[in-house]
């Protein structure tokens, strides 16, 4: 029999597998764009060459993926007589495991977004051109064009689709995100004596983001204006998942800080009574529940 909380484990996990299937969905094209903006003939903002990616997708869901729990994982594991682990042996490697999958969630929140963004609003990349060649724009001067049909037979259908994704920027999104979501970690975890640990290892953080989200305007991948808007949405998320987290851990602190069990015993051990103890924090005698 299924009691509450297998069916809430059970609905989350349906309502998980409807997001992937709704992101894939808009990642390959079943879902068309809701709205799809045109352009104009020879509009040089949309006219530069596809050059490919400098930080290829893979490799940013990768490192996105494996670095931030590599780094909760030794975090976790080094600081652990700190965190008074010794009460079960692997209680570090749970409390990475709990800190990733907060982890997790948020990233599954802007993917979910970015997908949405970019399935509203079918912006032209700046390769549109080059990428598509719609066949309305080869005898067209200076006309606006709203309805067109790609002509490039070189290109994969994928690859000529993503060409109107260009808002907003998924890259930067997802890079912003991880990396102010690990900057965030390790600020809390780590109290490190050294004075430049902690900066270097935030700096490169955001070093990180930068490098991805810059890249997509010098590749000619996305405009300014969709890596900002990638870059906001993932400090939003990011702040948001780690305030909602940090505000249930100082809640469940106070709670067990507020609140004790004194549990009586006879002489020979056995257990006879339990009554609840309020420590108040200002050094006055505690009151008792009985």
């Amino acid at each position: 029999m299924f009691n509450q909380k297998h069916w809430i484990l059970f609905l989350d996990f349906v309502l998980l597998v409807l997001v992937f299937i709704a992101m894939g969905l808009v990642e390959f094209g079943s879902i068309p764009h809701l709205q799809s903006i045109g352009f104009f003939c020879g509009d040089p903002k949309i006219s530069y060459k596809y050059q490919g990616d400098t930080v290829e997708s893979h490799v940013l869901i990768l490192v996105t993926l494996i670095v931030p729990y590599l780094a909760a994982m030794m975090t976790e594991y080094f600081t652990k007589e700190k965190n008074k682990f010794d009460s079960e042996r692997y209680e570090w490697l749970k409390e990475s495991l709990r800190w990733y999958r907060q982890y997790i969630l948020g990233l599954i929140f802007v993917f979910f977004i970015t997908d949405v963004g970019k399935l509203l609003i079918g912006e032209p990349r700046p390769h549109f051109l080059d990428t598509c060649l719609p066949k309305e724009a080869k005898n067209c001067t200076n006309r606006y064009i709203d309805r067109y049909t790609c002509m490039n037979e070189n290109e994969s259908t994928y690859i000529i689709r993503d060409a109107s994704k260009s808002f907003p920027s998924g890259h930067a999104s997802i890079s912003v995100y991880g990396s102010i979501s690990l900057a965030w970690y390790l600020h809390n975890k780590c109290k490190s004596r050294s004075l430049l640990l902690m900066p270097v290892l935030q700096a490169m953080c955001m070093l990180w983001a930068m490098f991805c989200s810059l890249t997509r305007i010098t590749d000619h991948r996305h405009h300014w204006w969709d890596v900002l808007a990638g870059s906001i949405i993932g400090i939003m998320i990011s702040t948001y998942i780690n305030g909602l987290f940090d505000r249930q851990k100082n809640d469940n602190k106070s709670h067990s800080t507020t609140e004790t069990w004194s549990n009586e015993t006879t002489d020979n051990g056995y257990f006879t009574a339990g009554r609840l103890l309020n420590v108040v924090p200002d050094g006055k005698n505690p009151s008792l529940n009985l």
